[in-house]
Protein backbone atom coordinates (compact mmCIF):
# COMPACT_ATOMS: atom_id res chain seq x y z
CA UNK A 1 0.00 0.00 0.00
CA UNK A 2 2.60 1.92 -0.84
CA UNK A 3 1.31 5.16 -3.27
CA UNK A 4 4.22 7.47 -3.16
CA UNK A 5 7.52 7.80 -3.32
CA UNK A 6 8.30 9.88 -0.01
CA UNK A 7 6.33 7.00 1.67
CA UNK A 8 8.92 4.50 -0.15
CA UNK A 9 11.52 6.44 1.00
CA UNK A 10 10.72 5.82 4.57
CA UNK A 11 9.63 2.81 4.01
CA UNK A 12 13.06 1.86 2.40
CA UNK A 13 14.90 3.65 5.87
CA UNK A 14 12.67 1.93 8.43
CA UNK A 15 13.19 -1.43 6.83
CA UNK A 16 16.94 -1.05 7.17
CA UNK A 17 16.93 0.30 10.41
CA UNK A 18 15.11 -2.65 11.40
CA UNK A 19 17.71 -5.27 9.65
CA UNK A 20 20.26 -3.16 11.17
CA UNK A 21 19.12 -3.21 14.54
CA UNK A 22 18.57 -7.54 14.50
CA UNK A 23 21.27 -8.01 12.07
CA UNK A 24 23.73 -5.72 12.63
CA UNK A 25 26.57 -7.96 11.02
CA UNK A 26 24.34 -7.98 7.94
CA UNK A 27 25.87 -6.86 4.52
CA UNK A 28 23.09 -4.66 2.99
CA UNK A 29 22.96 -4.34 -0.70
CA UNK A 30 19.28 -2.70 -0.65
CA UNK A 31 15.79 -4.22 -0.86
CA UNK A 32 13.75 -5.12 -3.44
CA UNK A 33 10.61 -3.76 -4.45
CA UNK A 34 7.02 -5.34 -6.06
CA UNK A 35 4.05 -4.33 -7.76
CA UNK A 36 0.93 -4.09 -5.42
CA UNK A 37 -1.39 -7.34 -6.37
CA UNK A 38 -4.61 -6.47 -5.30
CA UNK A 39 -7.18 -8.51 -7.34
CA UNK A 40 -10.45 -8.19 -6.90
CA UNK A 41 -11.22 -12.37 -6.56
CA UNK A 42 -8.68 -13.55 -4.97
CA UNK A 43 -8.54 -16.19 -2.25
CA UNK A 44 -5.87 -16.22 0.24
CA UNK A 45 -3.95 -19.44 0.63
CA UNK A 46 -1.49 -21.06 2.22
CA UNK A 47 1.46 -23.81 1.19
CA UNK A 48 4.07 -25.20 3.19
CA UNK A 49 6.79 -27.86 4.22
CA UNK A 50 7.97 -29.47 7.22
CA UNK A 51 10.86 -31.75 8.38
CA UNK A 52 9.87 -34.81 10.18
CA UNK A 53 12.27 -36.51 11.51
CA UNK A 54 10.75 -39.91 10.63
CA UNK A 55 8.61 -39.27 7.51
CA UNK A 56 11.45 -36.21 5.74
CA UNK A 57 9.72 -33.31 4.28
CA UNK A 58 6.00 -33.22 4.20
CA UNK A 59 3.83 -30.70 2.25
CA UNK A 60 1.12 -28.69 3.82
CA UNK A 61 -1.79 -26.74 1.76
CA UNK A 62 -4.59 -24.28 3.24
CA UNK A 63 -6.28 -21.82 4.33
CA UNK A 64 -3.70 -18.67 3.95
CA UNK A 65 -3.57 -15.16 5.24
CA UNK A 66 -3.79 -13.48 8.76
CA UNK A 67 -6.33 -16.09 9.88
CA UNK A 68 -4.40 -19.01 9.02
CA UNK A 69 -3.68 -19.64 12.58
CA UNK A 70 -7.38 -19.43 13.76
CA UNK A 71 -8.60 -21.67 11.39
CA UNK A 72 -6.11 -24.30 11.11
CA UNK A 73 -7.52 -25.66 7.37
CA UNK A 74 -4.77 -27.82 6.29
CA UNK A 75 -4.34 -30.60 4.15
CA UNK A 76 -0.82 -32.71 4.48
CA UNK A 77 0.85 -34.94 2.24
CA UNK A 78 4.15 -36.98 1.61
CA UNK A 79 5.81 -35.68 -1.63
CA UNK A 80 6.14 -36.47 -4.25
CA UNK A 81 2.74 -34.80 -6.00
CA UNK A 82 1.29 -34.91 -9.21
CA UNK A 83 -1.51 -33.64 -10.41
CA UNK A 84 -4.23 -36.11 -8.58
CA UNK A 85 -2.92 -36.24 -5.73
CA UNK A 86 -2.49 -32.28 -5.39
CA UNK A 87 -5.71 -32.06 -6.58
CA UNK A 88 -7.06 -34.49 -3.61
CA UNK A 89 -5.17 -32.59 -1.21
CA UNK A 90 -6.92 -29.28 -2.01
CA UNK A 91 -9.93 -31.21 -2.07
CA UNK A 92 -9.45 -32.06 1.79
CA UNK A 93 -9.70 -28.59 3.05
CA UNK A 94 -12.72 -26.56 4.11
CA UNK A 95 -11.20 -23.90 1.40
CA UNK A 96 -11.71 -25.80 -1.51
CA UNK A 97 -15.56 -25.25 -1.54
CA UNK A 98 -14.42 -21.37 -1.87
CA UNK A 99 -11.96 -22.27 -4.89
CA UNK A 100 -14.78 -22.26 -7.48
CA UNK A 101 -17.80 -19.92 -8.31
CA UNK A 102 -19.86 -18.42 -6.41
CA UNK A 103 -22.24 -15.60 -5.78
CA UNK A 104 -20.25 -12.97 -7.82
CA UNK A 105 -17.13 -14.48 -7.75
CA UNK A 106 -15.65 -16.65 -10.65
CA UNK A 107 -13.53 -19.73 -10.07
CA UNK A 108 -9.69 -19.72 -9.69
CA UNK A 109 -7.36 -21.01 -11.89
CA UNK A 110 -7.30 -24.33 -10.47
CA UNK A 111 -4.79 -25.68 -13.07
CA UNK A 112 -1.86 -22.74 -12.36
CA UNK A 113 -2.63 -23.95 -8.24
CA UNK A 114 -2.17 -27.50 -8.94
CA UNK A 115 1.15 -26.49 -10.71
CA UNK A 116 2.45 -24.61 -7.81
CA UNK A 117 1.96 -27.29 -5.48
CA UNK A 118 3.70 -30.08 -8.10
CA UNK A 119 6.69 -27.47 -8.73
CA UNK A 120 6.98 -27.12 -4.67
CA UNK A 121 6.89 -31.06 -4.30
CA UNK A 122 9.57 -30.73 -6.89
CA UNK A 123 11.80 -28.70 -4.96
CA UNK A 124 11.53 -30.46 -1.64
CA UNK A 125 12.56 -33.94 -3.91
CA UNK A 126 15.63 -32.50 -5.50
CA UNK A 127 17.16 -30.22 -3.15
CA UNK A 128 17.56 -32.19 0.28
CA UNK A 129 18.69 -28.19 1.85
CA UNK A 130 15.14 -27.63 1.69
CA UNK A 131 14.19 -27.81 5.94
CA UNK A 132 11.27 -25.25 5.86
CA UNK A 133 8.96 -23.31 3.93
CA UNK A 134 6.21 -20.95 4.04
CA UNK A 135 4.02 -19.40 1.06
CA UNK A 136 1.68 -16.98 2.51
CA UNK A 137 -0.33 -15.82 1.38
CA UNK A 138 -0.71 -17.50 -2.29
CA UNK A 139 -3.13 -15.33 -3.53
CA UNK A 140 -5.38 -17.36 -6.86
CA UNK A 141 -7.80 -16.01 -8.43
CA UNK A 142 -9.47 -16.80 -12.11
CA UNK A 143 -6.01 -15.47 -13.88
CA UNK A 144 -3.46 -17.30 -11.85
CA UNK A 145 -1.73 -17.75 -8.30
CA UNK A 146 0.73 -15.16 -7.27
CA UNK A 147 3.45 -15.52 -4.34
CA UNK A 148 3.06 -12.51 -2.07
CA UNK A 149 5.45 -13.93 0.84
CA UNK A 150 7.40 -16.77 0.89
CA UNK A 151 9.93 -18.08 3.81
CA UNK A 152 12.76 -20.77 2.87
CA UNK A 153 15.16 -22.02 5.48
CA UNK A 154 17.93 -24.51 4.54
CA UNK A 155 20.44 -26.15 5.96
CA UNK A 156 23.48 -28.08 4.67
CA UNK A 157 22.46 -31.80 3.50
CA UNK A 158 24.33 -34.48 5.08
CA UNK A 159 26.27 -36.47 2.79
CA UNK A 160 24.73 -39.76 1.45
CA UNK A 161 25.10 -42.51 -1.32
CA UNK A 162 22.04 -42.95 -2.30
CA UNK A 163 19.86 -39.87 -3.99
CA UNK A 164 16.51 -39.08 -2.55
CA UNK A 165 17.36 -40.76 0.75
CA UNK A 166 15.83 -37.73 2.20
CA UNK A 167 12.85 -38.52 1.54
CA UNK A 168 10.27 -41.23 2.81
CA UNK A 169 8.87 -42.05 -0.63
CA UNK A 170 11.02 -41.45 -3.52
CA UNK A 171 9.79 -39.78 -6.88
CA UNK A 172 8.54 -41.21 -9.98
CA UNK A 173 11.65 -42.66 -11.68
CA UNK A 174 11.72 -40.92 -14.96
CA UNK A 175 14.68 -42.54 -16.54
CA UNK A 176 13.43 -45.89 -16.50
CA UNK A 177 10.71 -45.10 -19.57
CA UNK A 178 11.69 -46.28 -22.79
CA UNK A 179 10.27 -46.08 -26.46
CA UNK A 180 9.99 -49.61 -28.41
CA UNK A 181 9.64 -50.70 -32.00
CA UNK A 182 7.72 -53.69 -32.02
CA UNK A 183 8.24 -56.73 -34.94
CA UNK A 184 4.83 -56.21 -36.06
CA UNK A 185 5.73 -52.64 -36.71
CA UNK A 186 3.81 -50.94 -33.93
CA UNK A 187 5.56 -48.86 -31.49
CA UNK A 188 5.10 -48.67 -27.45
CA UNK A 189 6.08 -46.98 -24.07
CA UNK A 190 7.60 -48.35 -21.53
CA UNK A 191 6.91 -47.04 -18.36
CA UNK A 192 7.02 -46.83 -14.73
CA UNK A 193 2.76 -47.15 -13.34
CA UNK A 194 1.33 -43.63 -11.92
CA UNK A 195 -1.26 -43.03 -9.12
CA UNK A 196 -2.98 -41.49 -12.40
CA UNK A 197 -3.25 -44.73 -14.28
CA UNK A 198 -6.02 -46.43 -12.16
CA UNK A 199 -8.77 -45.79 -14.91
CA UNK A 200 -6.59 -47.64 -17.46
CA UNK A 201 -4.74 -50.61 -15.17
CA UNK A 202 -8.81 -50.77 -14.18
CA UNK A 203 -9.79 -51.44 -18.07
CA UNK A 204 -6.98 -53.90 -18.58
CA UNK A 205 -8.01 -56.37 -16.01
CA UNK A 206 -11.12 -55.79 -16.57
CA UNK A 207 -10.28 -56.93 -20.44
CA UNK A 208 -8.04 -59.69 -19.24
CA UNK A 209 -9.75 -63.45 -20.17
CA UNK A 210 -10.62 -65.35 -17.05
CA UNK A 211 -7.85 -67.56 -17.45
CA UNK A 212 -5.15 -64.60 -17.42
CA UNK A 213 -6.83 -63.25 -14.43
CA UNK A 214 -6.65 -66.81 -12.76
CA UNK A 215 -2.66 -67.33 -13.78
CA UNK A 216 -1.67 -63.34 -12.52
CA UNK A 217 -3.78 -63.23 -9.60
CA UNK A 218 -4.42 -66.98 -8.85
CA UNK A 219 -7.97 -66.56 -7.19
CA UNK A 220 -11.53 -65.78 -9.27
CA UNK A 221 -11.34 -62.02 -9.59
CA UNK A 222 -13.50 -59.77 -12.04
CA UNK A 223 -12.85 -56.42 -11.17
CA UNK A 224 -9.97 -54.69 -9.32
CA UNK A 225 -11.37 -52.82 -5.90
CA UNK A 226 -10.81 -49.57 -5.17
CA UNK A 227 -8.30 -50.81 -2.33
CA UNK A 228 -6.12 -52.82 -4.76
CA UNK A 229 -6.03 -50.16 -7.00
CA UNK A 230 -4.51 -48.18 -4.66
CA UNK A 231 -2.13 -50.52 -3.92
CA UNK A 232 -1.41 -51.35 -7.53
CA UNK A 233 -0.89 -47.53 -8.53
CA UNK A 234 0.54 -45.50 -5.65
CA UNK A 235 3.93 -46.99 -5.12
CA UNK A 236 7.01 -46.59 -2.83
CA UNK A 237 9.88 -47.09 -5.86
CA UNK A 238 11.77 -47.57 -3.76
CA UNK A 239 11.09 -50.75 -2.39
CA UNK A 240 8.59 -51.97 -5.79
CA UNK A 241 8.40 -50.88 -9.01
CA UNK A 242 5.28 -51.67 -11.95
CA UNK A 243 6.42 -51.18 -15.76
CA UNK A 244 3.48 -50.98 -17.83
CA UNK A 245 3.46 -50.92 -21.54
CA UNK A 246 1.45 -48.42 -22.99
CA UNK A 247 0.04 -47.14 -27.04
CA UNK A 248 -1.25 -44.22 -27.82
CA UNK A 249 -4.55 -43.74 -29.59
CA UNK A 250 -6.23 -40.92 -29.72
CA UNK A 251 -3.96 -38.65 -27.22
CA UNK A 252 -5.36 -41.97 -24.99
CA UNK A 253 -3.21 -44.65 -23.18
CA UNK A 254 -4.02 -48.26 -23.58
CA UNK A 255 -2.10 -50.76 -21.51
CA UNK A 256 -0.58 -53.66 -22.95
CA UNK A 257 0.89 -55.55 -20.04
CA UNK A 258 2.60 -55.18 -16.63
CA UNK A 259 5.19 -56.55 -14.59
CA UNK A 260 5.89 -55.77 -11.13
CA UNK A 261 8.17 -56.66 -8.15
CA UNK A 262 8.36 -56.03 -4.59
CA UNK A 263 11.21 -56.02 -2.24
CA UNK A 264 11.10 -58.93 0.20
CA UNK A 265 12.33 -57.96 4.22
CA UNK A 266 15.73 -59.23 3.28
CA UNK A 267 16.45 -56.38 0.97
CA UNK A 268 18.31 -58.20 -1.25
CA UNK A 269 15.31 -60.43 -3.40
CA UNK A 270 12.34 -59.39 -4.95
CA UNK A 271 9.18 -61.29 -5.90
CA UNK A 272 8.10 -60.56 -9.44
CA UNK A 273 4.32 -60.83 -11.43
CA UNK A 274 3.75 -60.25 -15.05
CA UNK A 275 0.83 -60.22 -17.00
CA UNK A 276 -0.17 -59.30 -20.80
CA UNK A 277 -2.82 -58.40 -22.65
CA UNK A 278 -4.50 -61.61 -24.13
CA UNK A 279 -4.94 -59.98 -27.65
CA UNK A 280 -1.36 -59.02 -27.71
CA UNK A 281 0.38 -62.01 -26.78
CA UNK A 282 3.35 -63.45 -28.67
CA UNK A 283 4.61 -60.17 -29.05
CA UNK A 284 7.83 -60.03 -27.31
CA UNK A 285 5.88 -57.66 -24.88
CA UNK A 286 6.01 -60.03 -21.63
CA UNK A 287 10.14 -60.51 -22.62
CA UNK A 288 10.65 -56.30 -22.87
CA UNK A 289 8.85 -55.71 -19.96
CA UNK A 290 10.90 -58.49 -17.92
CA UNK A 291 14.34 -57.60 -19.24
CA UNK A 292 13.16 -53.79 -18.46
CA UNK A 293 12.23 -54.76 -14.88
CA UNK A 294 15.04 -57.14 -14.18
CA UNK A 295 17.41 -53.99 -15.41
CA UNK A 296 15.96 -52.33 -12.68
CA UNK A 297 16.35 -54.25 -9.71
CA UNK A 298 19.67 -54.54 -10.63
CA UNK A 299 20.17 -50.86 -10.37
CA UNK A 300 18.56 -51.08 -7.23
CA UNK A 301 21.20 -53.53 -5.87
CA UNK A 302 18.68 -56.68 -5.79
CA UNK A 303 20.47 -59.97 -6.33
CA UNK A 304 17.41 -62.40 -6.47
CA UNK A 305 13.97 -62.22 -8.60
CA UNK A 306 11.62 -64.97 -7.51
CA UNK A 307 7.95 -65.93 -8.98
CA UNK A 308 5.31 -67.93 -8.67
CA UNK A 309 3.69 -69.70 -12.08
CA UNK A 310 0.77 -72.00 -11.92
CA UNK A 311 1.59 -75.60 -13.31
CA UNK A 312 -0.69 -75.48 -16.07
CA UNK A 313 0.27 -71.66 -17.12
CA UNK A 314 2.80 -72.72 -19.81
CA UNK A 315 3.62 -69.68 -21.89
CA UNK A 316 4.17 -68.12 -17.80
CA UNK A 317 7.17 -71.38 -17.91
CA UNK A 318 8.28 -70.80 -21.35
CA UNK A 319 9.00 -67.31 -20.78
CA UNK A 320 10.62 -67.61 -17.42
CA UNK A 321 12.74 -70.53 -19.11
CA UNK A 322 14.00 -68.14 -22.27
CA UNK A 323 15.07 -65.05 -19.32
CA UNK A 324 16.91 -67.79 -17.31
CA UNK A 325 15.02 -68.38 -14.69
CA UNK A 326 15.75 -71.74 -12.75
CA UNK A 327 12.04 -73.98 -12.49
CA UNK A 328 11.27 -75.73 -9.40
CA UNK A 329 7.99 -77.48 -7.86
CA UNK A 330 6.84 -75.99 -4.86
CA UNK A 331 6.96 -78.76 -1.96
CA UNK A 332 4.00 -76.98 -0.24
CA UNK A 333 1.89 -77.26 -2.88
CA UNK A 334 2.50 -79.14 -5.93
CA UNK A 335 0.16 -76.99 -8.50
CA UNK A 336 2.54 -74.28 -8.04
CA UNK A 337 6.22 -73.94 -9.51
CA UNK A 338 8.85 -71.35 -8.26
CA UNK A 339 10.42 -69.38 -10.54
CA UNK A 340 14.02 -68.19 -9.28
CA UNK A 341 16.68 -66.02 -11.05
CA UNK A 342 19.89 -64.37 -9.94
CA UNK A 343 20.51 -60.71 -11.40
Amino acid sequence: NIAKSADLAACYEELLNEVRRNKPEAELDGVSIESMHSPDYGRELLIGVIRDPVFGPAITFGAGGIQVEVLRDRAVAIPPLNRFLAKRMINQTHVAGSLGEFRHMPAINMDALIEVLRHVSEMVCELPEIIAMDINPLIADETGVVVLDARVVVEQPQPVVERYSHMAIHPYPSHLESDLHLADGSDIKIRPIRPEDAGIEQSFVHELSSESKHFRFMQGLNELTQQMLVRFTQLDYSRELALIAVQQHDEKETMLGVARYVTNSDGESCEFAVVVADKYHHKGIGSHLMNALMDAARQRGLKTMKGEILANNRNMQLLARRLGFAISTSEEDLSILLAEKKL
